[in-house]
């Protein structure tokens, strides 16, 4: 497998074999408005490492849809226990 970095820019990407990326070359995508993946991807191609990338976003995502309606469930019980805790107290 080879090790891949990837820029991206809006929807545009630019897949880069690790071993080719320079401190130059970096920064010259930087100014062009890219910002760099933080993370090396492993992969067979270029194609397999977008796929790969895609994949993680997209599990990274399902974790934080799941995150944030355990937070909105929890939220929602609170606030009932509080208005039901104010209504009895009265």
């Amino acid at each position: 497998m080879n090790k891949y970095i990837i820029f991206f820019k809006d929807k545009e990407s630019k897949v880069i074999a690790a071993d080719l990326v320079t401190r130059e070359l970096s920064r010259e995508l930087k100014n062009k408005g890219f910002a760099k993946y933080p993370e090396i991807i492993e992969a067979n191609n270029e194609k397999d490492a977008i796929k790969k990338l895609n994949k993680q976003g997209n599990e990274h995502l399902n974790a934080l849809s799941e995150y944030s309606g355990n937070i909105f469930f929890y939220c929602a019980v609170l606030v009932v226990g509080l208005v039901l805790a104010f209504i009895f107290s009265s």
